[in-house]
């Protein structure tokens, strides 16, 4: 990781995942926080959606690599 660039993760929250062909996320909000991808632990992700999010628990945390032609072409369950 360049110390030049900048990364963000994106939270979408209180929606779903639809196939309408293809994978989007319908409803709810996205939350876009500046952090490092390479240092972030699981355990943190969970406090950045209890503490900025509000929410108390996570069900499962999905990871899409930035660059990928559309979302279902590199979608993973991290959680």
């Amino acid at each position: 990781m360049s110390v030049e660039e900048e990364y963000y993760i994106n939270f979408n929250v209180g929606g779903k995942f639809v196939r309408d062909p293809y994978v989007r996320y319908l409803g709810g909000a996205m939350v876009r926080l500046k952090e490092g991808p390479d240092t972030i632990s699981y355990f943190e992700l969970c406090k950045i959606v209890n503490d900025e999010l509000g929410f108390n628990t996570v069900q499962l945390i999905y990871f899409h690599v930035h660059g990928s032609r559309t979302l279902q072409d590199n979608f993973r369950v991290v959680w």
